[in-house]
């Protein structure tokens, strides 16, 4: 498995990237995995973006990557963002 970035689909948590960027860096990744790979069985999958979901952004990123993407993942939060308790610096007191 080889999978490219986290979190930076959308509008991400802190920082993002367009969708023709993070598929061009799919595209750019997938073609490394197929020159190290070449004649060796099987091969790692191509995961990504590994992000918050944005329609216009995952339309725009499946059109691009629809022949290099083994696998398509994204993130779900139904608890909501972090909350006090949840952050490492509460914990300490």
């Amino acid at each position: 498995m080889v999978r490219l970035g986290n979190e930076l689909s959308g509008n991400g948590i802190g920082t993002s990237i367009s969708s023709s960027q993070y598929a061009n860096d799919t595209i750019t990744l997938s073609n490394i995995v197929n020159r190290i790979y070449k004649g060796i069985k099987p091969k790692p999958l191509i995961i990504a973006p590994g992000g918050f979901y944005d329609p216009k952004w995952f339309k725009e990123f499946l059109a691009d990557t629809s022949k290099t993407l083994n696998v398509i993942s994204h993130h779900i939060y139904n608890l909501g963002p972090v909350g006090p308790l949840q952050e490492v610096g509460q914990l300490d007191g």
